[in-house]
């Protein structure tokens, strides 16, 4: 793969037109309302429906998601017995890596400066893509995602029809909350046995970090400008000055031609808001775990009590970083093996 030295590029690039970032959040809801559609065509929308999920409190449902994050971006069963020397291991390889860490991203920040630019049209860019597998730098590009936005205005209006506001928040709520339980290790047929084992993890303490919360919001921010970067020159875009503007110029003058066809769209798309962010978006997130498991929508959910939840801490936005690092360099930032030195354990 080609590379860029982004300290010794001078880019000339065109503005993103007014309406751009508009098209990315319809991309996003038109592929959750696709997701929806092929759920209800399946039946299994109407078994969700009647299932009667028990709906968990917005506070349970975050704390269950946040453990989720975490446990997926380090690599750790949270509901395990060694998930405590785990979470210590972690944090103490991620605190002996701290000072490499912020030399990185104090050298990075300037290094990304002259290719600032880019972080926007390719986020929307990339948005739409992982929406919708439409790149908004391809020739036909504006008409494709008129045409997928449309057929996805059709199933809004037969969803925004036949099921209620409240059932669509309701029903994404309990869809989240049993995406990030399968993603904490429940099974169907075994939650007694999972509510135990979550229930035992109010007990977990989160590991002392070294890194302020903001430092590594940062430096996640550069690494995932450029992780953007490094995923457009993997998706054909030749690392030089000349090649990246050309790129870029497709894309506004795209989305500008996209914004203009999907003007009267986007007002309707926003009548259905409702049913497309709350339903939609929250099933088509637990969508790839209940096609891998099948029960998912029978099985029920251990009760969510917020207080008998172990609080995270600054553990997420360290997940985020390890999330961002691995995007942007293809390596994870913690091995399986954490730290094998014991001098290593988060507190010693």
């Amino acid at each position: 793969m080609g590379s860029i030295e982004a300290s010794e590029v001078t880019l000339s690039l065109p503005p993103m037109p007014a309406g751009a970032a508009g098209l990315a959040m319809m991309a996003n809801s038109a592929a959750a309302l696709n997701a929806v559609a092929s759920l209800a065509a399946s039946g299994a929308l109407d078994a969700m429906l009647s299932a009667s999920l028990p709906v968990p409190s917005m506070e349970g449902l975050l704390a269950l998601e946040s453990m989720a994050q975490v446990s997926g971006a380090l690599g750790i069963d949270l509901t395990a017995p060694s998930a405590a020397m785990e979470l210590s291991l972690a944090a103490g390889s991620l605190n002996v890596a701290a000072p490499a860490l912020s030399q990185m991203g104090a050298a990075l920040g300037p290094a990304m400066e002259p290719l600032s630019g880019l972080s926007v049209p390719l986020s929307i860019n990339a948005a739409i893509e992982a929406a919708l597998g439409i790149n908004m730098a391809a020739p036909g590009a504006p008409a494709a995602l008129a045409a997928a936005l449309e057929a996805a205005m059709e199933a809004a209006g037969e969803l925004a029809a036949s099921i209620p506001i409240e059932a669509a928040v309701e029903l994404g709520m309990a869809a989240r909350a049993i995406n990030a339980a399968i993603a904490l290790g429940m099974q169907p047929g075994e939650i007694p046995a999972f509510a135990a084992a979550l229930q035992a993890t109010a007990s977990l303490e989160v590991p002392p970090l070294t890194m302020p919360p903001a430092e590594m919001a940062e430096i996640s921010g550069s690494l995932t400008d450029l992780g953007l970067l490094n995923q457009a020159i993997a998706g054909g875009m030749e690392p030089t000055a000349p090649a990246i503007e050309a790129t870029i110029g497709a894309m506004s003058a795209n989305m500008e031609a996209a914004v203009d066809a999907t003007a009267e769209m986007s007002a309707e798309m926003s009548a259905v808001a409702d049913v497309s962010a709350q339903l939609g978006a929250a099933l088509s997130a637990a969508m790839p775990a209940m096609a891998a498991m099948p029960g998912a929508p029978a099985m029920g959910l251990p009760a969510l009590d917020p207080g008998a939840l172990p609080s995270m801490g600054d553990l997420p936005a360290a997940a985020s970083l390890c999330q961002s690092f691995e995007s942007a360099t293809g390596s994870p930032l913690l091995s399986g093996t954490p730290c094998p030195n014991i001098f290593c354990v988060a507190g010693r």
